[in-house]
């Protein structure tokens, strides 16, 4: 991110604006940017009671004035984010409100506004810029990105020479939600080797996405509904067509996790949009699990996740194939 994000998160927490205005065309900078504002600055032990979340653009300024002006709950800081859309739009009445509400925010409050459009040349945010900070989220290009991509490598062990960085530049371009989800896809194939080579992009990445995103998920649901049929028909259908068994298996025991934890916390009474917020994942897929794990109990879910993490090491022991120990572990559903 750019030196002016990276000076924020430097900051100690009473070095803080009281206000920021955070907006990029891409999502995916605003969604890293809100998870780490959050692990740096808002312990999980306060947020209960000291962060609120605004999503609905309806009365979306009477909403900010009124949890603003709320005092915090044993702690320093009150914190509220805003994702409600683009709130600058001239058609949103009571802007007034807003204009009050930054000019006399309460020290105790925080307020980040997040939103996904380029507001470069809107005025309405300028009254942002007086009282807090702006912060234009830039997807980056040409030689940034080159080091961005770099980077991910890089964070995640691994090294990739500037020819195999092209070629994913060709492919994806500066879409980094699917870059970084390649990048992943491409670093659990070579498992525990530093250098990335030319084979193993083209053994992932193909120009007709050889491992159809659509098709992994339709399996991951079908294992999640217990449907062992359909599970069984569909994995054998991706290894015949030629799709990665250890991206499979990635994401098989990934779902796994995810469905351990999310049925804790449905156990616990949260509903999927807190849960979500919790775990740090985007809403959607978490609503799907949360109605899947009731198919399982705790006990069997932890067998079934034993299944694949034992079936992993009897491949790395040489004593089962892959793709015949991802499917022995289905089949167990």
């Amino acid at each position: 991110m750019s030196k002016k994000v990276e000076q924020i998160f430097e900051k100690e927490l009473s070095q803080l604006k009281n206000i920021y205005l955070v907006f990029s065309s891409e999502e995916y900078l605003l969604d890293k940017f809100e998870k780490r504002f959050k692990d740096n600055f808002i312990e999980e032990s306060i947020r209960d009671f000291n962060l609120s979340y605004i999503k609905e653009e309806e009365e979306v300024f009477k909403k900010i004035a009124s949890q603003g002006n709320t005092l915090p709950i044993m702690a320093e800081k009150r914190f509220i984010i805003v994702k409600a859309g683009n709130i600058f739009k001239q058609k949103i009445g009571n802007f007034e409100l807003l204009k009050k509400f930054v000019k006399d925010i309460p020290k105790s409050t925080i307020l980040i506004i997040i939103i996904n459009e380029d507001l470069s040349k809107n005025k309405r945010k300028e009254i942002i810029d007086e009282y807090g900070e702006i912060i234009n989220l830039a997807p980056p290009k040409y030689q940034n990105l080159d080091k961005w991509i770099k980077l991910q490598f890089k964070q995640r062990g691994k090294r990739i020479n500037y020819r195999g960085i092209k070629i994913l530049e060709k492919m994806f371009n500066n879409n980094l939600q699917q870059l970084d989800s390649e990048i992943d896809k491409i670093c659990t194939y070579i498992d525990e080797k530093k250098k990335v080579e030319l084979k193993d992009i083209k053994k992932v990445i193909s120009r007709d996405r050889r491992l159809k995103e659509n098709e992994i998920f339709e399996l991951l649901d079908a294992i999640s509904n217990r449907e062992k049929e359909k599970s069984v028909y569909l994995y054998q259908h991706m290894i015949t067509s030629g799709e990665v068994p250890q991206i499979i298996f990635a994401m098989i025991t990934r779902r796994m996790k995810l469905m351990l934890i999310i049925k804790d916390l449905k156990k616990e009474g949260m509903n999927y949009k807190p849960i979500a917020q919790k775990i740090g994942i985007h809403p959607y897929p978490v609503k799907k699990i949360y109605k899947y794990v009731d198919n399982y109990s705790f006990k069997e879910l932890e067998a079934l996740l034993d299944k694949f993490l034992q079936a992993d090491i009897r491949v790395k022991t040489g004593q089962d194939q892959v793709e015949d120990a991802i499917l022995n572990a289905i089949i167990t559903i």
